[in-house]
Order: structure tokens, then C-alpha cells, then sequence
């Protein structure tokens, strides 16, 4: 049996890769109960990620050497511009009229406009600067994004038998949009590419510096968002 760099990677990170997928905030998201001011701080915060994000999927398709694999990123983006984008909104609207009084006490801060960046935060979205700005590596590029979808998916399936029937639509919604056959089949796809174009010791010490630092990243994003309390 061929194991793939990406499989390799995942058995040698095998603690870290779980710490990613089972955090507190992504199971109780999952079971529905998740207290609306942590959730709301969690939204908040991955907003700022979404445009950064949007221009993150632009780069990789830039610097992406295959025409067929090009369309399916620029597919991608068109997706994450459309459901993505209105799940956040409608969420963080529904969460102020169904609890304001919780948001404003234990994350007020939240509410403003802006809202202040999280430390953590700050230095997932000072990287994702640098992937944009100043990576040419698409190895680097590819890695990041699989492995930031792969701890999505990895979530949802990892809490998949403890998700009750009948969500409300705040939890559910972002468990829809980060699980199903379409994300994994996108996820899929992200795994391919990262395994098409990793080829020679170089390339795989590249990969693996990426995979560890998007996984520390997405760690420490979720731990502050469910830690943050005014």
C-alpha cells in the first residue's frame, strides 16, 4: 500500500492534526450548544478572514500550472462568495436579535464596528499576508489551503454520529457548508494537487513546514475564540 505525503503527514502529526479537529468550540457547535456570545466571537473573528481568504484563493489559482485544476478553484471561489458570505451575516443578525443582552455581556467588544482583532488572530491573518503578498510557492500556497479545509471537514466528521436532528439553522448551517459530498470531494481535490506537485525532498520539507504552521494556526484561532470572554 503507497502512502501519499499527505497520509505520511497526517500519521507523523497525528496529536496536533486531532487537537485541530475535536476543540471544545467545534464540538459543541456541532451538538448545538454552543453559547451565542462564543459563537458570536467565533464569527466575528472569521470574518475578518473571509476577503483575505478570497484573495488567498485568488493567488493559488494564479500560481496554479494546470488549466484543469484552475477551474476548479476558480469554481471554488464563486461558491465561497455566495454561501459562505450570506451564512455569516445572517447568523451574526440573528445571534443580536435573539441575544444581545449576552453578546454585550461577555463580548461587547465584539459588537463594534470594527470589532478588535484577537492576538492569535492577528498572526493567522499577518501569514495569510505573507502567503498573498509574498509567497511564490505554490507547494506553500496549496499545503495551507488543504489544510485549512481539511480541519473543517475533519471537524464535522469527527463529531458526525453526536450532530442532533433538527440543528437550529445557526449551528447547522456551518456544519452544512463544511461537510456532504461536495466539501469532501473539494477537499479531495486539494489533497491531489498538494500530491501532484510535491516531488522531490525539497518539495516535501516545503509541504510539511506549511502543513505544521496552518495547524498551529487554526489551534490557536479556535482556542481564543472560545476562550475570549469580557
Amino acid at each position: 500500500m503507497t502512502t501519499d505525503i499527505i497520509d505520511s503527514l497526517i500519521e507523523k502529526h497525528q496529536d496536533q492534526f486531532h487537537q485541530s479537529i475535536s476543540h471544545p468550540l467545534t464540538n459543541e457547535l456541532c451538538q448545538g450548544i454552543l453559547p451565542d456570545y462564543k459563537l458570536f466571537t467565533y464569527l466575528i473573528q472569521d470574518l475578518k478572514f473571509f476577503q483575505i481568504g478570497l484573495n488567498l484563493f485568488g493567488k493559488v489559482l494564479a500560481l496554479c500550472d494546470d488549466p484543469k485544476p484552475s477551474i476548479v478553484l476558480g469554481k471554488q471561489i464563486g461558491f465561497v462568495s455566495n454561501d459562505e458570505n450570506d451564512y455569516f451575516f445572517t447568523c451574526i443578525e440573528q445571534l443580536k436579535t435573539d441575544n444581545l443582552a449576552q453578546l454585550k455581556q461577555y463580548s461587547g467588544k465584539m459588537l463594534l464596528d470594527p470589532a478588535p482583532t484577537l492576538p492569535a488572530v492577528q498572526k493567522y491573518l499577518d501569514f495569510l499576508n505573507y502567503l498573498i503578498f509574498e509567497s511564490k510557492s505554490y507547494i506553500e500556497l496549496i499545503t495551507f489551503m488543504y489544510v485549512m479545509e481539511k480541519v473543517y471537514l475533519g471537524w464535522a466528521e469527527y463529531n458526525e454520529h453526536l450532530i442532533p436532528a433538527n440543528l437550529p439553522y445557526k449551528y447547522q448551517e456551518w456544519v452544512r457548508l463544511h461537510s456532504g459530498a461536495d466539501f469532501t470531494k473539494w477537499v479531495a481535490f486539494l489533497k491531489s494537487e498538494v500530491v501532484r506537485v510535491v516531488k522531490t525532498d525539497e518539495d516535501k520539507y516545503e509541504c510539511e513546514k506549511a502543513f505544521i504552521t496552518a495547524l498551529t494556526h487554526e489551534i490557536e484561532f479556535f482556542k481564543a475564540t472560545y476562550e475570549y470572554k469580557e
